[in-house]
């Protein structure tokens, strides 16, 4: 199992890919979480960098019994265009663009209790829609079923489904 999960990482790292609305450096921020796994409202970053084809996510859960830090890599295989429109208002004309993404990704999981230390991993399937309200500024929102794993004490299953969500907004800088 360990292969595994560090085969799918080493793959998430090197793939190669052109991202056509994504060839600069995007950072935003996200909000997320899981449900059936952990709870869900983790503030969080998003970035992606120009030379790397992954979507990173980095989020802070905050409990009343413990803190966390929590880093998602997400590879899009499809990342397609849905609608491109030009559309009309009394500003004049502007050009509405929404696309939609489906990937592959891991996720690693840090949580610290007062008395323990627990890591969950695991694999998701990003999959939403992203709106480029104007051309550097795109809203995203996603579902990211997957399957983690807890290493540690836990009081919950070790192996866990889950369905996540995350919501945010991405700069894109050239």
């Amino acid at each position: 199992m360990k292969k595994l999960i560090l085969v799918l990482l080493i793959g998430l790292l090197v793939g190669t890919a052109a991202f056509a609305d994504h060839d600069g450096l995007g950072i935003g921020i996200v909000g997320g979480g899981f449900w059936g796994g952990a709870g869900f409202g983790y503030p969080g970053f998003s970035l992606k960098l120009p030379s790397i084809p992954i979507f990173w996510g980095i989020y802070f859960p905050l409990y009343n019994r413990y803190f966390g830090l929590g880093v998602t890599g997400d590879y899009y295989i499809f990342d397609k265009n849905l609608v491109t429109k030009d559309l009309t208002n009394e500003d004049g004309t502007y050009k509405f663009k929404l696309d939609w993404y489906l990937g592959l990704g891991g996720f690693i999981n840090m949580y610290f209790w007062p008395d323990d230390f627990n890591i969950g991993l695991g694999v998701r399937v990003p999959i939403g829609l992203s709106w480029h309200i104007i051309k550097p500024l795109e809203l995203f929102l996603g579902l990211h079923p997957g399957l983690g794993f807890w290493v540690g004490k836990y009081d919950a299953l070790p192996v866990y489904p889950f369905i996540g969500g995350e919501i945010g907004f991405r700069l894109w800088l050239k």
